[in-house]
């Protein structure tokens, strides 16, 4: 497995930061407030991002089959079953790429997740000490490695949402010893805001390809924490091998 660090951060004073919601980080905290709202009520098998119901066409059919369920999480990250706009805002944050978004230099603007009827599956699961994991199987046409080079080319880029600019840096680490066609491993940090209220936001994401469908695997924490490594490749390995089983 990746030589992720181990141990689970520290939980961000969250009301400070809803309150500089202007920030870029604001976007992953809207979702994990979200979750942890209502990590408890929602469970079962998972639906189209879109919130359309399960089934509706073979593509969403095939996704429902090979995707995760709220209830294969660890205990320790309570998962839910994001839906709609929770969905859509969750996928932006993984790929890097928020809705009014401009990124200098313009070559490297992170490629979307599909986030349209039956495009993908997204399951949050968020911890007491504030990290949250997040799983979202997809399809692509486009091979993994195309995410690789990218990442590779653009190790440090700034992006501007209505006038408030981040900096953004990028490597691609060494990938999951996992059983898939493509994999990749990479960790991208976004430090946005302005003293005395800054944010460090710190995603490590493992992702892997079979037959078109693709899975992601994040962990996000926040302000230098660090995330919780064996979590992350346990429910990554789960994903992957349940993604080969449709």
């Amino acid at each position: 497995m990746t030589s992720v660090p181990r141990r689970p951060g520290v939980r961000p004073p969250r009301r400070s930061w809803v309150r500089s919601s202007a920030t870029v980080g604001a976007l992953a905290l809207c979702v994990l407030l979200t979750v942890a709202g209502c990590a408890d009520g929602v469970d079962g098998d998972p639906v189209a991002a879109s919130g359309a119901p399960s089934g509706s066409d073979g593509s969403s059919a095939r996704l429902d089959r090979v995707s995760l369920s709220p209830s294969d999480f660890p205990a320790s990250y309570p998962a839910t079953r994001l839906r709609s706009e929770q969905a859509g805002q969750a996928l932006a944050d993984l790929s890097g790429h928020a809705p009014g978004m401009t990124v200098t230099p313009s070559e490297c603007e992170p490629p979307q997740i599909p986030s349209g009827d039956g495009e993908s599956v997204v399951l949050v699961g968020m911890s007491d000490t504030g990290g949250a994991l997040t799983v979202v199987t997809t399809t692509s046409q486009t091979p993994l490695s195309d995410l690789a080079d990218q990442i590779r080319r653009c190790g440090s880029y700034s992006t501007d949402i209505g006038g408030v600019t981040a900096q953004v840096s990028a490597e691609v680490l060494p990938p999951s010893p996992i059983e898939s066609q493509e994999s990749l491993a990479y960790r991208r940090v976004v430090r946005s805001g302005q003293s005395p209220v800054t944010l460090t936001q710190s995603t490590t994401v493992l992702a892997a390809q079979n037959d078109g469908v693709r899975v992601f695997a994040s962990y996000l924490s926040f302000s230098g924490s660090r995330p919780d490594g064996a979590a992350l490749d346990a429910i990554f390995t789960k994903a992957v091998q349940k993604s080969r089983s449709g």
